[in-house]
């Protein structure tokens, strides 16, 4: 056994778990995707002193990596190393305080913004069209129909991966697009977000509108993600990402089973269970072809996890 697992072997023994621990645990349903290893520790936690705790003791070169509801992610097949940690139902509070809403980091992106429909709180209404929870969204700065995290976050409450509890401003971040410079050793916790007053009718049509476009233009009922390749910025290209692609005759593509959706081309459909690999490679194939024939590169906006394994 590793040093990890004989840590929480030990810690398992002599400490009640609150929330769910397993060992190599199949990741491949915390995928979107539906493909995927397995996680050497599998930590779904339900307290927050229970994992500053574990972070504190837990051996500095032991490997720790945060999911959430896996809408952006595409696991390996070899897995990940290590312990995943996932917060479970006692991070998805939410609640208002005047102008504000305060959301736990694993509370779901769509229930925030109907929360701040109920209570007549608007602003958050884009949050209804982003999968996920509100702890990625902030870790990816997600954004969608003209609103983004970085337009409303006010301050976070987060926990480093050696289990010191930090306090983030809006000052402390330099948001950049689909990017947060603090999610790459931290977990957040909480997070506090703008809003503004609304009357709830106002705030649900903007919702019903956000929601019928998406129906109308992404892919639903299969195995697909978030969006595929970040927008270029600017000054590199005019073109968004699946205009490149269809610019470029990427949208065509096929690998395996895998492709792009007919409803939106920068949206992947994986049809295949098999592995992991065929969509990684599917997407390198896109990103050469558009480099080829664009001169642009695009860049990943899912985020690839674990070990690759070899073709067989």
């Amino acid at each position: 056994m590793s040093e990890s697992v004989n840590f929480f072997k030990y810690y398992e023994a002599n400490n009640k778990i609150e929330g769910r621990l397993a060992y190599n645990y199949s990741l491949a349903k915390s995928s979107w995707l539906g493909v995927g290893g397995n996680a050497e520790i599998f930590y779904l936690c339900n307290s927050k002193k229970q994992l500053i705790e574990i972070l504190k003791k837990l051996p500095k070169e032991c490997n720790r990596t945060v999911i959430g509801q896996g809408s952006n992610i595409l696991i390996r097949d070899g897995g990940i190393k290590g312990v995943v940690i996932k917060l479970g139902k006692i991070f998805q509070n939410i609640n208002n305080l005047d102008n504000t809403i305060i959301a736990g980091g694993a509370a779901l992106d769509k229930i925030v913004a109907k929360f701040s429909e109920k209570v007549s709180l608007g602003g958050l209404e884009f949050l209804s069209g982003i999968p996920g929870n509100i702890g990625g969204a902030l870790a990816m700065n997600a954004g969608c129909y003209d609103g983004d995290i970085s337009k409303i976050f006010i301050c976070a409450n987060g926990i480093d991966y050696y289990g010191n509890e930090i306090k983030i401003r809006k000052e402390d971040l330099k948001f950049e697009y689909r990017y947060n410079p603090l999610a790459l050793n931290l977990i957040f916790t909480e997070v506090t977000l703008l809003a503004e007053h609304d009357d709830q009718l106002s705030i649900k049509n903007k919702m019903d509108k956000i929601n019928i476009e998406r129906v109308l233009a992404q892919p639903k009922g299969i195995k697909t993600s978030g969006s595929t390749f970040k927008n270029p910025a600017s000054n590199i290209s005019k073109m968004k990402a699946w205009e490149l692609i269809q610019r470029t005759d990427s949208h065509h593509m096929s690998l395996d089973g895998v492709s792009f959706s007919t409803k939106h081309s920068n949206f992947i459909e994986n049809k295949q269970n098999k592995s992991a690999n065929i969509i990684e490679d599917f997407c390198n194939l896109v990103q050469k072809n558009i480099l080829e024939k664009s001169g642009v590169e695009l860049e990943l906006e899912i985020k690839i996890m674990g070990i690759r394994k070899k073709d067989k």
